[in-house]
C-alpha cells in the first residue's frame, strides 16, 4: 500500500518535469536557436541565403548598370587617373527578397572589401584585403532597402593588391598617376567582396564576390611607320602590332597636328572620352595629368583618322593643305581604350600632276622655249609622236598637196576599172 501510494505522487512529478524539459528544449529551438544564423552557412529558419540570392553590379552613371561587356572594357590608365566616380550596387533578388521575414537577427553590417582570399574579411585591413571607403552598412539597412549603393572611383578600384593573373599585354609598366601602374606590366583581376555579418558576431555569413578587369597597360607602338606626302595628303605605312602577343589589341589611328601644335580638324577636346571634331577618338586620356609631349600628348582634339582595324597597315589622311609640315603618329589601341605612346614624324603634302597636265604644261626642248615663256604642249612624245619640233607652214602646205594629189589619183584608177566592168 504504501509503495502505491508513493507511486501515485511520484508519477505526476516525473510527467511534470519530462514534460516540462520538453517545453524548454523547444524553446530553445524556435527560430533563434541552432536553425537561426548560422556563421558559416548564413541559415535562417528552414531557409538558406547563398550569393545566388543577391546581384552586384557596376555602375558608371548611378541606377544604370554596365553590360558585362562594358565592364571588361571600362577599367583604364585614363579612368584611374581622372579618378572617375564609379557605384558598387548590391541587391537583392526576389528569391533573396522572400527569405527576409526569416532573419531574427540583424545586429551585423555588409561590408565590401576588396582583394582575392578575402571573403572572410569586415571592415578592416588584413594583409592584400582592403575595405572600399564608405563601403559598410548595417545590415538591417541593407534589407529594409534590398538594395544599396556605395559611391568610389575607378583609381580605388584599380588598386594593385595581388599578383594573381598572368600578362597579356606585350606593352611595357607604364608610369601615370600615383596608384594607376601594373606591376605586373599586365591586366590583374580586381576581386570585390560583398560580405554579410547577419547577427554582428564578427563571422561572414554570405560572402557574394564578384571581379572587373583592370587594364592600366597601354599596347606597344607599331613600328616601321613612314610618312610620304601626295596631293593634299599624307599617306602612312607601318608594321602590324604582333597580336599573338597583344591579344586584346583593337585597331590604330592617326594623330596630327599643323605645325606641331594647332588642330587640324575642328574640334575640342571635351574630355577624357575624345572630341566633338570630325573623329571620334578610340582611346582615352586623362585631361588633368596629360604630360608634355608629342601630338599634344595623346590629345583627342588631334586624331585625324577613324578607328582603323587591327590587320590595317596604311592610311591615306586627306584635305590637308600642300607644303606645309605637318606632325604625326600612329597609335595602337587596345579593348579597354589604352593608346601606345606616341612616336612622332613629319610629312609635308606636295602637288602632284598627272601625265595629261605633264604633257599639257610641259616645256619645250631644254625645258624653256626660245622667247622665255612655257611652252605648253611641246613636251616630248611617245610612240605616236616622231618629231622633235612642230612642223613649218611650208611642209604642212607641201603635205596637204600631196594628200589631195594622191587622193585625185584614187579616183582615177576606180573610173578605169568600172569602164573594164
Amino acid at each position: 500500500m504504501t509503495h502505491r501510494k508513493t507511486l501515485k505522487f511520484v508519477l505526476p512529478i516525473a510527467l511534470l518535469l519530462i514534460c516540462g524539459g520538453a517545453r524548454q528544449a523547444a524553446a530553445q529551438l524556435g527560430t533563434g536557436g541552432s536553425t537561426g544564423l548560422l556563421g558559416s552557412g548564413g541559415t535562417t529558419g528552414n531557409t538558406t541565403f547563398s550569393s545566388s540570392d543577391f546581384f552586384i553590379g557596376i555602375q558608371e552613371v548611378q541606377g544604370v548598370n554596365l553590360t558585362t561587356f562594358d565592364v571588361a572594357r571600362f577599367f583604364n590608365q585614363a579612368r584611374c587617373e581622372c579618378e572617375t566616380p564609379v557605384y558598387i550596387f548590391i541587391s537583392l533578388l526576389p528569391s533573396g527578397i522572400a527569405k527576409r521575414s526569416t532573419i531574427t537577427s540583424t545586429t551585423g553590417t555588409v561590408s565590401v572589401v576588396l582583394g582575392s582570399l578575402c571573403s572572410s574579411v569586415e571592415g578592416q585591413v588584413i594583409s592584400n584585403c582592403v575595405p572600399v571607403p564608405g563601403g559598410t552598412e548595417p545590415v538591417l539597412t541593407f534589407l529594409n532597402n534590398a538594395s544599396m549603393s556605395i559611391k568610389t572611383d575607378a583609381k580605388t578600384l584599380s588598386s594593385y593588391l595581388a599578383p594573381n593573373t598572368g600578362i597579356i599585354d606585350a606593352g611595357t609598366t607604364t608610369s601615370g598617376a600615383d596608384g594607376c601602374t601594373s606591376p605586373n606590366g599586365g591586366q590583374f583581376t580586381q576581386v570585390i567582396n560583398v560580405n554579410f555579418d547577419f547577427d554582428g558576431d564578427g563571422i561572414v555569413d554570405v560572402p557574394v564576390t564578384t571581379s572587373v578587369i583592370i587594364d592600366l597597360v597601354p599596347p606597344p607602338a607599331p613600328t616601321g611607320v613612314s610618312v610620304r606626302g601626295g596631293e593634299e595628303a599624307l599617306i602612312f605605312n607601318w608594321e602590324q602590332v604582333n597580336q599573338a602577343l597583344t591579344t586584346d589589341l583593337l585597331g590604330y589611328q592617326i594623330l596630327c597636328s599643323r605645325a606641331d601644335q594647332y588642330q587640324v580638324f575642328a574640334g575640342t577636346d571635351t574630355d577624357a572620352g575624345g572630341s566633338n571634331g570630325a573623329f571620334s577618338s578610340a582611346f582615352m586620356k586623362c585631361p588633368k595629368t596629360r604630360p608634355d609631349g608629342g601630338i599634344e600628348a595623346l590629345n583627342p582634339s588631334f586624331v585625324c583618322s577613324p578607328l582603323l582595324s587591327a590587320v590595317s597597315s596604311s592610311y591615306r589622311v586627306e584635305t590637308l593643305q600642300n607644303n606645309i609640315t605637318y606632325g604625326a603618329t600612329v597609335v595602337a589601341i587596345d579593348n579597354s581604350g589604352n593608346a601606345s605612346q606616341p612616336v612622332v614624324s613629319y610629312g609635308t603634302p606636295v602637288p602632284t600632276s598627272s601625265f595629261y597636265d605633264v604633257y599639257r604644261n610641259g616645256y619645250a626642248a631644254n625645258t624653256q622655249a626660245s622667247n622665255g615663256q612655257s611652252d605648253p604642249g611641246g613636251a616630248a612624245g611617245g610612240f605616236c609622236a616622231v618629231a622633235v619640233q612642230r612642223p613649218g607652214w611650208r611642209s604642212t602646205g607641201g603635205a596637204l598637196i600631196a594628200f589631195g594629189l594622191g587622193a585625185a589619183g584614187l579616183a582615177v584608177a576606180r573610173r578605169r576599172r568600172r569602164g573594164r566592168r
